[in-house]
């Protein structure tokens, strides 16, 4: 049995009433924990009825950005690498003995030579001879009827160059101490030149003779020798 009540039973003779964990209605009794609140010193789990929703998660961010930026970074790099591949390998530090430029002036001012195909009707000279130095001399020295590229710097290389034309071929420009020369019908108006003889194989002003060349060009390297016709 249990201890009887020392203050006794309350008015009427009836027991008071306990409330468990929720009270009469739903309503917790006052300094009892009830099922809408927590209990002193606890916080409910997120999302229970009558709390604040929990707050929302952080986005997750996302990698695409990442990848398109490393995508566009890494297009520019390879555009960047095409583009300084092309302009090497058009430009007259790949070429060599035998290959074919276009130069529209022969001055420091002028447009930088550019390779191109020795059947094109801008490629109007041909690589005699490529030097290792700015300051070397070509074939022949002063002799030789070379015109001249060159480059001085870290990368250091001359030029020697031959008129790249055939015989029966005219030219403007062949007076010209800066242009470059041109191919044109010997019929053009502006026509200076024609080559009335070229031969291979030989580097001798005697092999214009007989003709009616005002100019010889002799080229020791390959040995070719090319007699000019001018309008002088």
């Amino acid at each position: 049995m249990g201890q009887p009540d020392p203050y006794g039973p309350p008015p009427g003779g009836q027991p008071q009433q306990q409330y468990g964990q929720s009270g009469a209605f739903g309503q917790a009794p006052q300094g009892q924990p009830g099922q809408y609140g927590p209990p002193p010193g606890q916080f409910p789990p997120p999302g229970q009825p009558g709390f604040p929703p929990a707050p929302p998660a952080p986005p997750k961010k996302s990698k695409v950005g990442r990848f398109i930026g490393l995508g566009i970074g890494l297009v520019l790099l390879i555009g960047v690498v095409i583009v300084g591949f092309v302009a090497f390998t058009n430009s007259p530090a790949s070429s060599n003995a035998g290959d074919c430029l276009s130069i529209t002036e022969f001055t420091r001012g002028g447009d930088d030579p550019a390779k191109a195909d020795c059947n094109d009707p801008k490629a109007n000279v041909k690589i005699g001879a490529k030097l290792e130095s700015a300051s070397d001399d070509c074939p022949g020295g002063t002799d030789a009827g070379y015109d001249t590229y060159s480059v001085s710097g870290r990368s250091s290389y001359k030029l020697c160059l031959m008129i790249n034309a055939k015989q029966g071929d005219c030219l403007t420009n062949f007076t010209s101490k800066t242009k470059g020369y041109q191919k044109v019908p010997c019929t053009d108006p502006t026509k200076d030149a024609e080559l009335v003889k070229v031969v291979e194989g030989q580097a001798s002003e005697s092999v214009c003779e007989g003709t009616d060349a005002t100019r010889v060009a002799i080229y020791p390297q390959p040995a070719t020798t090319m007699c000019v016709k001018t309008n002088e």
